[in-house]
């Protein structure tokens, strides 16, 4: 029998703390400071609460109009993140799973 692995890590619920699309061709979701559930990604530390939707993912789009929508609301959303996305001189989690949730 083969063991279940998985690499992801999930988190929330917790509310948008802002959403931002940058020149280096990344959208950033920063969640707010009292989230009721830490992901457990080893990136840098002093990026934590900084997600980056991935620009290869076919549903970029999408996440990022739920990141929107959940600032915009002031309604919360869960998710997963895997892996770091490196960029300038430090590294913060990859969204991978984005829901809008109550």
């Amino acid at each position: 029998m083969t063991p279940f692995v998985s690499a992801n890590s999930d988190f929330g619920p917790v509310k948008v703390e802002s959403v931002t699309v940058h020149d280096s061709n990344m959208i950033i979701v920063k969640i707010a400071p009292d989230g009721v559930k830490r992901h457990t990604e080893q990136c840098d530390k002093d990026r934590e609460r900084l997600l980056v939707i991935n620009k290869e993912s076919p549903y970029e789009k999408e996440m990022f109009s739920i990141a929107l929508t959940a600032k915009a609301s002031g309604k919360s959303i869960t998710g997963w993140v895997n892996g770091c996305h490196e960029f300038w001189n430090y590294k913060a989690p990859k969204l991978t799973v984005i829901t809008l949730v109550d």
